[in-house]
Parts: structure tokens; C-alpha cells; sequence
């Protein structure tokens, strides 16, 4: 393993974030990585500052088939990790919120990166689920649009569904100023009255399959 301040290796090791089996030997690259999913600001800055780093990494993490920089991942955090939190978890956004400021920073002051650019999503929609823009209604809901809306549900907030599995911000921004509801429930065709989906659900659904796949 790659050998770095073993104080800031016991930060990484916490809640399993780095395996403690000896036999997983983790490049320098690798660690590098998952500092930075982390929000692990203090291991990240050693990483960029020593001998061993190679700046190819920030435009390409190397776990694609077309490049990702290292430093998408903090602005992606940058969106999620912000506003809408349950009081009883806000200590732990905080905490999160201010090392992804102090990451991004460290992008654009040290790196020259420009962190408030506009990613191209619709790039990397083979690592996750996302419809492309010509995609139909009915491709995106499974039914025909008319079995939700004879069932209850609102076109705007249907609109709010296809735009957000599109990954249309522009849209989803419109939608919401215009009155659609993200809590919606849109399942209820099914006999199961139990059952709810919204676009929360969708959104989150997403985060879950990230993490569970340990694709970082």
C-alpha cells in the first residue's frame, strides 16, 4: 500500500472506507480516489502535494471508457450535499458541506480548475441509469401516460418524473417554480396500495446503487 501519514490512513479506515485486510494492496491512484469520494480533505491534500502524484489523475480517474476528472466528483457532491437534510442528520451535512468547500477550493487554487463549470451528465450515462433526451413517455414510465393520469396523477408532476430521468436541470427547475410536486406518488396503477414512488425515490434509488456497487 501506497504510504502516507498513518493518522490520515485511520481517518480513511473508518467506517471500512478502506479495507483493513492486508492482503488488498491499494495503489496510490486507488486511495487517492476514494479520499476524494469521502470528502476527505486532509488525506487528500497530502496525496496531491507528494512525490507519487501524477496530475493525469484530475482530468481521468481511469475507471472509464472516456475520461472523468477526479475533481467531478466533488462538484457532483457539491449539488447533493447541500439543502433538504433532516435536522437530526444536519451535523453530519455540515461536517460533509465543509470539506467539499474546502476540496474545491483546493481544486481551483492549487489546480487552476474551474469549479463552477457545467458537467455533461449525459456523458457518462453508461454508470447510471439515465434516458436519453428522445426517449418517449411511455419508455419512461413502462405504461401509457394515460393509466397514471385516469389514476389521479398531476401531467406536471409526470413532466417533473421524465425530466428528472432525463437529467434535464433546466427543466426540473421550471417544473418546480411552476408547482410540481417531487413527492408525488407516482404508483398508483398498481393494486398494491402500499406502494409509492416519487422522484425522491428515483433520485435516491441512484445514490443507493452507486454506493452498494462500491463503483468509488
Amino acid at each position: 500500500m501506497t504510504h502516507i501519514d498513518p493518522t490520515l490512513m485511520d481517518i480513511l479506515s473508518t467506517e471500512e472506507r478502506i479495507p483493513e485486510n492486508p492482503q488488498i494492496n491499494l495503489t496510490f491512484n486507488e486511495i487517492l480516489i476514494k479520499a476524494t469520494f469521502h470528502n476527505c480533505y486532509e488525506v487528500v491534500k497530502e496525496l496531491v502535494e507528494s512525490e507519487e502524484f501524477d496530475k493525469s489523475i484530475l482530468e481521468d480517474i481511469g475507471l472509464m471508457n472516456i475520461p472523468f476528472p477526479l475533481y467531478y466528483i466533488t462538484m457532483c457532491y457539491k449539488k447533493v450535499m447541500w439543502t433538504g437534510f433532516r435536522e437530526e442528520v444536519l451535523p453530519f451535512v455540515k461536517e460533509q458541506q465543509k470539506s467539499i468547500d474546502l476540496l474545491l477550493d483546493l481544486w481551483k487554487n492549487q489546480f487552476g480548475v474551474d469549479t463552477e463549470a457545467t458537467i455533461d451528465y449525459k456523458k457518462y450515462e453508461d454508470y447510471f441509469y439515465c434516458l436519453s433526451d428522445d426517449e418517449t413517455e411511455e419508455e419512461v414510465f413502462m405504461d401509457p401516460i394515460e393509466l397514471f393520469l385516469e389514476n389521479g396523477c398531476r401531467k406536471i408532476d409526470l413532466d417533473l418524473f421524465e425530466a428528472v430521468d432525463k437529467f434535464q436541470f433546466s427543466k426540473v427547475k421550471e417544473l418546480l417554480q411552476k408547482g410540481a410536486n417531487p413527492n408525488a406518488n407516482l404508483a398508483p396503477i398498481n393494486d398494491n396500495q402500499d406502494d409509492y414512488f416519487n422522484c425522491l425515490d428515483r433520485i435516491g434509488g441512484e445514490c443507493s446503487y452507486i454506493c452498494a456497487c462500491n463503483i468509488f
